[in-house]
């Protein structure tokens, strides 16, 4: 794939077909650097009937964590660049970096682990890395999860957003309707163990059929009142607020709860690039936002209430 920036008489690319190039792309140049990398999500998903097909917003691939920064620098030698985060973002997010570029309708979503597994990064990237397959896209082979990884990474995602959007709702209910045999749902159960995500889909196995016990070290984890506190409330801004605050030192406090209340210039334009960059336009993104965040503040505090202490299932 030519990696010079896109001239006046490049194609523009649909959607589905700058998928499937950039995540063929994405799996070459970590193939010739030597690095590992496996499709999570995307067409996959579909092929193992674990969800309809369905056209993706980015192309997220799983990195070895030892190699995870390496494989980045390499993409934005390529020309793609990082895209501009929100403060809260770069606070609250460690696990990923999403990169774009000039005529690719799509993002690339690189991660260097997959919240809701509670096991190490390197560990569960081992395990993950045991159950790829060959997926073929823009006549290459690339590396993708599984039936039973993708049914557990399909599971953590829909978990995360299924309090704010319908079709998280419905891909988990796909999901759990989706015919396992008797060897896939003990391979289901193994992996789960292995990567400590028993707790964490605490709800969802028993649907599958899968009846395992978290692991002491699981039900340990701090990661875990975390993982329960983003699902109870959703993905809304004032639960990552508390987390960031909860995560901060006191002396930078002050400032986090300025920023909260007033975001930057840059902040509301990159949140919200609807927003008019005006005097009037950013005052009313502000009053609209404050809005927002008093209307979702009682669901974050009834999540971080609620398991406070409760950190067992």
């Amino acid at each position: 794939m030519p990696t010079q920036a896109p001239t006046d008489a490049t194609v523009l690319l649909r959607l589905d077909e700058a998928d499937e190039l950039a995540a063929a792309w994405v799996c070459a140049l970590a193939e010739r650097r030597g690095i590992r990398a496996l499709l999570i999500k995307g067409p996959a998903l579909h092929l193992h009937g674990l969800r309809e097909e369905r056209v993706s917003a980015d192309v997220d691939v799983l990195v070895e964590p030892a190699r995870f920064d390496e494989l980045c620098a390499a993409i934005a030698e390529c020309g793609w660049t990082k895209r501009p985060g929100l403060l809260i973002s770069e606070l609250t997010t460690v696990h990923s970096t999403t990169f774009l570029r000039d005529g690719w309708p799509c993002d690339l979503d690189v991660h260097s682990f997959y919240p809701g597994f509670l096991a190490g990064p390197t560990l569960v990237f081992e395990a993950l890395w045991r159950h790829r397959f060959p997926l073929s896209l823009a006549h290459r082979d690339c590396l993708a999860l599984d039936k039973t990884a993708g049914a557990l990474v399909l599971a953590l995602h829909s978990l995360r957003g299924a309090t704010i959007q319908p079709r998280h709702v419905q891909e988990l209910e796909q999901l759990v309707s989706t015919p396992f045999t008797d060897d896939e749902r003990a391979d289901i159960a193994a992996l789960a163990r292995e990567t400590g995500c028993v707790a964490t889909l605490d709800s969802v196995l028993p649907r599958l059929g899968v009846f395992v016990e978290p692991s002491a070290d699981e039900l340990a984890s701090p990661h875990l009142r975390d993982w329960r506190e983003r699902v109870t409330a959703g993905s809304h801004g004032s639960y990552f607020w508390m987390l960031a605050l909860r995560r901060s030192r006191w002396h930078e406090r002050p400032r986090l709860l300025w920023r909260a209340f007033w975001p930057t210039r840059r902040d509301l334009l990159v949140g919200r690039p609807e927003t008019a960059d005006t005097v009037h336009g950013r005052t009313r993104a502000r009053l609209a936002r404050w809005g927002r965040g008093i209307r979702s503040a009682p669901a974050g505090v009834r999540a971080v209430w609620t398991h406070r202490r409760r950190l067992t299932p």
